[in-house]
């Protein structure tokens, strides 16, 4: 069966990707894919051309325009990373994820088609991206609306080869070219900096720009290879290496645009540098990868000092990834915390491993499992390092594989069932498994005998209920139970004096820990219980028989904690304990949370999360909890009307650690601050500060607050609060010197942003301001004023708005407005050379397609 999911997905995941300001030729391109998009009888568009031609970024950007007006156009946009191993199985996955289908095990494909293609059918309309596309996807086998209902969903894909438009049966085909040489200049000087404008150097630049071949990946990495070096030596010894693997006038193939970027990979600083970029192409080419978990594989294969502590060991990890992303050989990922691979990287780093095979790395499905060699020499050197994830591997080879020398393996996302006990048994020096997202219900006795495993993650997997006792991994230093169903810890936990990293986040049928397994494990400095099901308790009240929190109190290495507490009460003897933590996440909710919303836990964050509390009980451990905090969300919380009650509290401080805070549902909360109940400076160091979903919020701050009081505020973000009339008073706003972005949506009573009227004010570092859904707001600020470092507004059906105040002179520094086309030609202007001068910076949202009764008159 298919369910619906209790969090909504949104319509548009932005995508991490590079702007296309100054690419006149993609930006021409753009738009015309657009065009094609907005065209009823085209239903399926090609984007094709070369690796690294710069296809994914085009429709990265094409996807991050509807994020602001969706509505006027698609119901939901999809994007799925297909990629060269993809099968419809994976597809299909990533279809109802999007769509907020859940897939129960063993549910035929066909079953999967027609669920997919109902929830298809029930949207308005839908755009589906399929970027890289390698050969002939059935989207009727998929589930996507064909026939007479391929209106329903348009199809934009990418690929390497005209082949594939035709086996799709595109209706339209764009072809993205290498670049111009004008056009390629442009990019490289951009990459390199103005080094490569100086006289001497200009000539070899040119040169050397030549030689990429007009591909902008290549471009871009040879480029900022050499950003900033004006030694004209350093630039001919680089062309003098270009020479060497790009013949002059030879043709652009891939293969003379792959060797230039092949030298970026030999000028690393070091072989570990090397290993290091080799280690993501076990991982699928745009694979969004958790950079967490890269380091663990780092750390595990020794490429990172494990002698340092986890905190610093992530930091070198860190500074190893910032490294190959400013070498353009990684590049942002997906989602917070996350780095992916570009896929003509991937192909160079297969290409590595296959010729240099001293490096020992054997990227997923250049053969399948059972074509492992059982002879050990064969394996070695190159099979040091095998990744089959996500190869939809149902069954493995039961004989004992010649794998002796083997340290990495990756088998996670398999719909594996069962690891057969001799798969495993010779692989006596493997130090990394990970078996994360399969179907396993037990794990072999095997397993047991591998006394060098450094690092096993078992996380989401299901039916994973009992463990065997784990005594025997003497050298396990990760452990990731994450999402398993277990109830109780396995035995013998205490005898893994080694283990340093412990993950049970979202063990919802966790309930027994057995006492003192925690006291002893002396060197852990990693605890993540975030959404487990186990109580916590203070010992005095367990009575001995379960753990309890007494016993993190004793582990001095601890540094980095996520836990749910029931009550608050048992941090009272801890106070210097919770001092000592670098890091941490501890939620205050009366039940359990099935899943979460916060990203990644922050180098230094110190989150309190407090949900259902009454916050009228504010004493003892609360307190204790409050002031060691430096990120506060109150969510669904009563007790109070105003949050003065609690920063005005003289044990507290003014929360001066408090640099995040929000509130989320707070329906008691009619204002914020008061003045009359507030007499020192309180929140100073408060930066970001979030306000959603306050059904009764009436005025964020009530009269004005002592001199120093959110003097360092960033960023004031507000949704969803019906009473409010307006943002905040000009006077008050004044005194907030380091505000940078306002953000305000679905505040339907709003009328002004700013309220007050002060001639000649400033808003010396307002950068960003967003208005979306306030259907009465009239205006921003009533007056006039500068907005010296003002960069991008935007407004979103906002239509009583029809007043932005800029004179001639105070909106310079604005790059961007954007904002319907019937709003802009609305908007009542002081003068006509306001108007001019602001034109060319409005950007208009993508327009509402044709209705249905349009189209047919």
């Amino acid at each position: 069966m298919l369910a619906d999911r209790k969090s909504p997905s949104k319509a548009v995941q932005r995508m991490a990707t590079e702007s296309l300001a100054g690419q006149e030729a993609a930006l021409e391109t753009l738009k015309r894919i657009m065009e094609l998009i907005n065209d009823d009888h085209i239903n399926r568009i090609a984007v094709w051309g070369m690796g690294g031609v710069g296809k994914t970024t085009l429709l990265a950007n094409l996807n991050n325009l509807y994020e602001c007006s969706l509505a006027e156009s698609f119901d939901i946009v999809i994007w799925v990373t297909v990629s060269k191993d993809s099968d419809l199985v994976t597809i299909q996955s990533l279809l109802a994820e999007r769509l907020n289908l859940e897939f129960e095990p063993g549910e035929s494909m066909q079953c999967r088609a027609n669920r997919i293609y109902r929830r298809l059918m029930l949207k308005r309309k839908s755009l589906l991206i399929l970027d890289d596309v390698w050969e002939k996807i059935d989207l009727k086998d998929v589930g996507v609306p064909h026939g007479d209902d391929q209106a329903k969903c348009k199809i934009v894909l990418t690929t390497r080869s005209f082949d594939v438009c035709r086996d799709m049966m595109t209706d339209r085909e764009i072809k993205v070219h290498l670049l111009r040489e004008e056009a390629a200049w442009d990019l490289f000087v951009q990459s390199a900096g103005d080094a490569a404008m100086v006289r001497d150097i200009e000539p070899v630049a040119r040169e050397i720009c030549k030689r990429c071949c007009g591909l902008p990946l290549a471009i871009k990495t040879v480029g900022k290879s050499m950003r900033n070096k004006r030694m004209i030596e350093l630039w001919k010894d680089m062309l003098r290496w270009l020479k060497l693997v790009v013949p002059s006038g030879g043709s652009c193939i891939e293969r003379e645009v792959h060797l230039p970027m092949k030298l970026s990979y030999d000028s690393l600083p070091s072989k570990i540098h090397q290993s290091c970029f080799l280690f993501c192409s076990l991982y699928p080419g745009n694979f969004s990868i958790k950079e967490s978990e890269l380091i663990q594989c780092w750390i595990a294969d020794g490429l990172i000092d494990k002698h340092q502590t986890i905190e610093e060991s992530f930091n070198s990890g860190i500074a190893m990834i910032e490294n190959l992303k400013d070498s353009c050989m990684l590049e942002q990922g997906d989602g917070i915390g996350t780095v992916k691979m570009h896929n003509v990287w991937r192909d160079i780093a297969v290409y590595i491993s296959l010729v240099e095979k001293e490096s020992g790395f054997f990227p997923q499905s250049r053969m399948s499992i059972d074509e492992l060699p059982e002879k050990p020499e064969k394996l070695r050197h190159v099979r040091r390092r095998i990744s089959h994830m996500n190869s939809n591997i149902h069954k493995l080879p039961t004989r004992v594989l010649g794998c002796s020398e083997l340290t990495v393996l990756f088998l996670q996302g398999n719909p594996l069932k069962k690891i057969p006990d001799g798969f495993i048994r010779e692989m006596r020096a493997l130090r990394y498994l990970n078996l994360s997202c399969t179907s396993i219900c037990s794990l072999p006795l095997s397993l047991f005998q591998l006394s060098e495993l450094h690092t096993l993650l078992l996380r989401d997997c299901r039916y994973l209920e009992n463990l065997p006792p784990l005594g025997a991994l003497c050298k396990l230093e990760v452990l990731d139970l994450s999402g398993t169903p277990l109830e109780q810890l396995p035995t013998e936990m205490d005898k893994l004096d080694c283990l340093r990293v412990l993950h049970l986040a979202g063990t919802h049928h966790l309930e027994y820990i057995e006492a003192g397994t925690f006291s002893v494990l002396s060197n852990l400095e990693e605890l993540d219980m975030s959404f487990s099901a186990y109580t916590w308790d203070t010992e005095q009240n367990l009575g001995g028989e379960r753990a309890a929190l007494d016993e993190l109190f004793m582990l001095e290495k601890l540094s980095n904690l996520q836990i749910r507490l029931d009550t608050v009460q048992c941090i009272v003897p801890c106070r210097d304990w919770l001092g000592r933590l670098k890091r941490f996440r501890i939620w205050v909710s009366p039940r359990i949370c099935e899943s979460s919303y916060y990203s990644p836990i922050q180098q230094d964050e110190k989150r309190a999360i407090l949900r259902g509390v009454d916050l009228t009980l504010l004493e003892g451990g609360l307190e204790v909890l409050l002031h060691n905090a430096s990120a506060l969300d109150l969510i669904n919380c009563g007790g109070i009307s105003d949050l003065s009650e609690i920063v005005s509290k003289k044990s507290l401080r003014g929360l001066q650690n408090l640099k995040s805070l929000s509130i989320t549902g707070c329906s008691w909360i009619k204002v914020i601050l008061r003045e009359e109940k507030i007499q020192d400076s309180v929140l100073p160091n408060l930066e970001n500060f979030t306000l959603s979903r306050l059904e009764n919020l009436v005025k964020i701050v009530d009269g004005m607050l002592q001199e120093g009081c959110l003097g360092k505020l960033r960023t004031i973000e507000v949704v969803d609060c019906p009473k409010l009339k307006k943002l905040i008073s000009y006077a008050l706003l004044c005194q907030l010197h380091n505000l940078n972005e306002i953000k305000i949506a679905d505040c339907e009573r709003m009328k002004v942003v700013i309220s007050g009227n002060l001639p000649g004010g400033v808003l010396p570092k307002l950068r960003v301001l967003e208005m979306r859904d306030l259907t009465s707001l009239r205006t921003i600020y009533p007056g006039m004023s500068n907005w010296p470092s003002l960069v991008r507004i935007e407004v979103s059906n906002c239509p009583k708005l029809d007043r932005l105040p800029f004179a001639f002179r105070n909106g310079f520094s604005i790059r961007e407005i954007r904002g319907e086309l019937e709003w802009w030609n609305n908007i009542k202007w002081p003068s006509e050379d306001i108007k001019i001068s602001l034109q060319e910076r409005f950007q208009v949202f993508i327009a509402t397609p044709p209705t249905r009764g349009d189209r047919e008159a």
